[in-house]
């Protein structure tokens, strides 16, 4: 009989622990997520700059008080958001994939806690370069997060979003399926696939031959006065041999007319 009350009342002192740390666990994280958004912006290169919004609902004025001294208390330490609540994190690569360089806490009809980072290596895998085009592929290692098993998963109320380089044409096939609206593409949840494709070309500007800037460069280099002293050199040729030159001139012009015929 004392074992089994001895048992009940460990029981309860291991239900009461849980329901504590649950407790304490739900008053930290005092707000919902109500949506997530991902924009991502290509450069030339396939650089990235990333910009995630969390949209947070809170309960009362005290929650989003409270909430608005953390954010002056952590700034942009994104190991320290991660500490505060393990759903605010960049999702698209890793740790020492990351730059950050803005966290802000925007009020307005919505409010959003925003990440700013740029990605130290570039999203986008040159494939195939010509001397006009060059081919790109999306490189999937950087969307891990988002990797169940063998799948990729898009949440509900998550969006990813990518603005493809000004002038990229889109190859086809995207996958999962996204919405195409111009040079964006958005990956809507809830989504899977067991593939993330997304490959453009960017088309090369031909560039322009400057007169003025070629001669500013020129005048610039080591070659300046080389070239001077050669053109005089010529110049000076010329100027000697004028009469000579004149005569040949005046010799071929005689020998290749037709005044014989003109006279008959």
């Amino acid at each position: 009989m004392y074992i089994r009350v001895r048992a009940l009342l460990g029981k309860k002192l291991l239900i009461a622990l849980i329901v504590l740390l649950f407790s304490a666990n739900a008053a930290s994280q005092f707000y919902l997520i109500s949506n997530h958004t991902i924009e991502i912006t290509l450069d030339e290169e396939g650089n990235a700059q990333v910009n995630e919004r969390f949209f947070l609902d809170f309960q009362n004025e005290w929650q989003l008080s409270d909430f608005r001294d953390t954010v002056k208390e952590i700034g942009v330490s994104l190991d320290a958001w991660k500490e505060y609540d393990a759903r605010l994190h960049p999702y698209i690569g890793q740790d020492n994939d990351i730059s950050a360089s803005k966290v802000s806490f925007i009020e307005n009809s919505s409010n959003y806690l925003e990440i700013s980072y740029s990605l130290t290596s570039s999203l986008m895998q040159k494939v195939k370069e010509t001397s006009r085009v060059k081919e790109y592929s999306l490189k999937p290692k950087f969307f891990n997060n988002f990797l169940v098993g063998s799948l990729w998963v898009i949440p509900d109320d998550t969006t990813i979003s990518i603005n493809l380089p000004v002038g990229a044409e889109l190859q086809p096939p995207v996958e999962p399926e996204a919405a195409i609206n111009g040079s964006n593409v958005t990956w809507s949840g809830y989504k899977n696939s067991n593939k993330l494709t997304l490959n453009y070309r960017a088309f090369k500007q031909i560039a322009s031959f400057d007169f003025g800037q070629a001669v500013r460069e020129l005048m610039q280099s080591n070659l300046f006065w080389v070239v001077i002293v050669a053109a005089i050199v010529v110049c000076a040729i010329l100027f000697w041999n004028r009469r000579n030159l004149g005569a040949r001139v005046e010799n071929y012009i005689v020998e290749h007319s037709d005044f014989s015929r003109e006279e008959e």
